[in-house]
């Protein structure tokens, strides 16, 4: 049986009633609703429109015979995001797997294959960019367009990059192949001896990267 949770909304219980019902059934009319939350059609509208301008539910017309087409509502992959997913779980059992088949080394194979990955990405972003601070800044800029949380400092012989959160950290902090593989990206892709002296898997708030100016 499987139980579905989702962040806090911090709004009126009654929207998230409607979340509930929409991401167990799909798409639903204000009737349905209505009769579901034991609310006047009205009273649904008014919750609706709220949600629609959060930007979590959106509707499509379903036109049937002769008069007005009727309005089906449904969530969002922004309502969606709020469900959580068990994705490193999954990953887990996987990298468990393959550990119990294949040995330990395969699965430092597996991560040195996706920094490889990330090296050839990363320099196709960052494109012709010869200037270090440049470089610097758009390993940043790239970082943040995919969800990092980062903050930049510079010191007179060093730039201090931290991430304070990690999309796989549940995965580094079993198998430390991940930060080891993470660690040579960042040598790789910004040719200095960049050393990592605070990781999150090691309880640290961030993972914090120096990297020498020269």
């Amino acid at each position: 049986m499987f139980i579905i949770m989702w962040a806090p909304l911090n709004e009126n219980p009654t929207r998230e009633k409607i979340l509930m019902l929409l991401k167990k059934h799909g798409l639903l009319p204000i009737e349905e609703l209505s009769k579901e939350l034991n609310i006047t059609s009205m009273g649904i509208r008014q919750h609706l429109l709220s949600l629609e301008r959060k930007g979590l539910i959106d509707y499509v017309t379903n036109k049937k015979g002769i008069g007005r087409p009727a309005f089906l509502y449904k969530l969002t992959q922004n309502a969606d995001n709020l469900f959580p997913k068990a994705y490193h779980t999954f990953i887990l059992d996987t990298l468990k797997d393959i550990e119990n088949n294949e040995g330990r080394e395969k699965i430092d194979e597996i991560f040195r294959w996706r920094r490889m990955r990330l090296v050839r990405d990363t320099r196709n972003i960052l494109g012709d960019k010869t200037d270090f601070e440049e470089k610097v800044n758009g390993l940043k800029h790239m970082l943040e367009t995919k969800g990092y949380i980062t903050e930049l400092d510079e010191s007179p012989n060093s730039y201090i990059l931290k991430e304070f959160n990690c999309p796989i950290f549940k995965v580094a902090s079993e198998y430390n192949e991940a930060c080891k593989q993470e660690l040579q990206f960042y040598k790789e892709i910004l040719g200095k001896e960049v050393k990592r002296p605070e990781c999150m898997a090691e309880g640290n708030i961030s993972c914090t990267y120096i990297i020498p100016k020269k």
